[in-house]
């Protein structure tokens, strides 16, 4: 990209202020050419002010066009680092209808993802979800999932206090709560339930995945149950819908044959 200030005035005067498209929209689909045709995956970019100036718009605009790219997959912001050419985006189905790890997802769809704990603490009151009543405490940790630096999956985790107080920190760092719950614990799940939906990001959830809080994440909602029918875990995934698919097969139930009664019969 051309950063000296004498450029900017032939740069500008190609982002037309009568075209129906918007400047930052304009301005997004010139950026997304040039930073292709430019820049490896990886490459930090230039400052928001170094585009202000090359194509003289303001702060504003040359912001809301460089957040559409990131929404787009094509770039990635790192508080506190910059603006950088992400890796491309794996893509993972995960198999709702099997009682198996989230980590299994990664390792059947083939890519390299890497987990990091964010959080552990324990949580009372309205942070006890509603599955664990009559409980008064929860444990609750999250993980983030990324790949090359790139993150796609965020998963809220909680455990009621009974078996919580069983769990290390350094357990919630290296396994998946399902691994944690037979490995560690003996429990073994016996059967989930699933809600399914659209959620928009909080600011603090935006930022651990780089997105606006206007972008739209898939909402996975799972809660596990032993053979008993106590809950034994509940983990929220906020997932990113260009790079997650979800897989369930079903089968219809077999129906008990009617048995014809005598009556019923017709005679020879």
């Amino acid at each position: 990209m051309k950063s000296k200030s004498s450029s900017a005035t032939s740069e500008s005067s190609n982002l037309r202020r009568g075209d129906p498209r918007a400047l930052h929209e304009q301005l997004s689909a010139r950026l997304r050419t040039e930073f292709i045709a430019i820049y490896p995956p990886g490459q930090q970019l230039p400052t928001e002010e170094t585009i202000c100036q090359t194509y003289n718009l303001s702060r504003v605009t040359v912001r809301r066009a460089i957040q559409t790219l990131v929404d787009q997959g094509l770039l990635i912001r790192r508080q506190g680092k910059g603006t950088f050419i992400a890796a491309p985006r794996p893509h993972i189905t995960y198999e709702i209808d099997r009682l198996g790890p989230f980590m299994d997802a990664f390792a059947s769809s083939g890519e390299q993802v890497t987990a990091h704990l964010v959080d552990f603490y324990w949580g009372t009151g309205k942070q006890v979800p509603d599955c664990f009543a009559p409980a008064e405490s929860v444990l609750l940790y999250e993980r983030l999932y990324e790949t090359g630096g790139s993150p796609h999956g965020f998963l809220q985790i909680a455990i009621p206090a009974h078996l919580g107080e069983r769990i290390s920190k350094s357990d919630t760092k290296c396994l998946g709560v399902y691994q944690i719950l037979r490995e560690r614990l003996n429990v073994e799940p016996f059967r989930a339930s699933f809600n399914i939906s659209s959620a928009l990001p909080d600011h603090i959830l935006a930022g651990r995945l780089g997105v606006s809080p206007t972008t739209p994440l898939l909402s996975l909602e799972r809660i596990s149950y032993d053979a008993k029918g106590a809950a034994i875990e509940r983990t929220i995934h906020f997932l990113l819908p260009e790079v997650y698919k979800l897989s369930v097969n079903v089968q219809a139930r077999s129906s008990p044959r009617k048995t014809e009664s005598p009556r019923s019969k017709k005679k020879p």
